[in-house]
């Protein structure tokens, strides 16, 4: 599902404008499958309170609610530590592979991802398109949907071992833009159909 508008853009605007500047405190993950930064769990308590409300509030009540309803998973539940989600940032050149995400945190099963996207005045040509593959590319999966990373875009999907995404190709933004996205992932005690066991699976061997 792709929301857009669902923020105030005004309120949203001023977390954008206030975004943390990276520094140690930031996860860097590179390898031939991805390029990007990451800040995560505790770190995010010193940011901006504009950042930490808009956070916040895709792990407030309401919010999940509506998830539930959209994902029809009535024991869905937020991460308050914001594993591997919070703020994401990929600056030029970089990519993330096509992917399926872990599929376990602890003892709980992920279920369902929420992106928030925070780029004004983004250009098709900039790329960092959220791909949707039908498939792993190395069993011939390929793109069935391309989503253009703009200010104040959502977009919901499952976690799943069909669920393949990611952005491929080198991010071509100029030099001084970097593509940003606050992440949110939700879980449930119970295990889905086709959920396995397992970390982050490559779509190319």
């Amino acid at each position: 599902m792709v929301i857009d508008g669902l923020f105030d853009p005004t309120l949203l605007g001023e977390a954008v404008d206030n975004l943390p500047r990276v520094t140690r405190r930031w996860s860097t993950w590179k390898s031939r499958h991805e390029f990007k930064r990451g800040l995560q769990g505790h770190h995010l308590s010193s940011c901006h309170p504009r950042v930490q409300e808009v956070l916040s509030a895709m792990n407030e009540e309401y919010f999940l609610d509506f998830l539930k309803e959209v994902v029809a998973i009535p024991t869905l539940q937020s991460d308050n530590t914001y594993y591997g989600g919070g703020i994401h940032q990929i600056p030029p050149g970089g990519k993330l592979g096509i992917h399926i995400d872990f599929s376990k945190k602890q003892s709980l099963w992920r279920r369902a991802n929420c992106l928030l996207y925070l780029n004004r005045d983004w250009e098709d040509e900039y790329g960092g398109h959220l791909e949707l593959y039908n498939d792993a590319p190395f069993l011939g999966g390929v793109s069935v949907q391309r989503i253009l990373p703009v200010f104040n875009r959502l977009v919901i999907f499952g976690t799943s071992l069909d669920s393949w995404h990611g952005h491929p190709t080198p991010l071509s933004c100029p030099p001084d833009r970097t593509r940003d996205s606050f992440a949110t992932y939700y879980y449930s005690e119970e295990q889905g159909l086709d959920a396995g066991d397992h970390a982050t699976i490559w779509g190319v061997e």
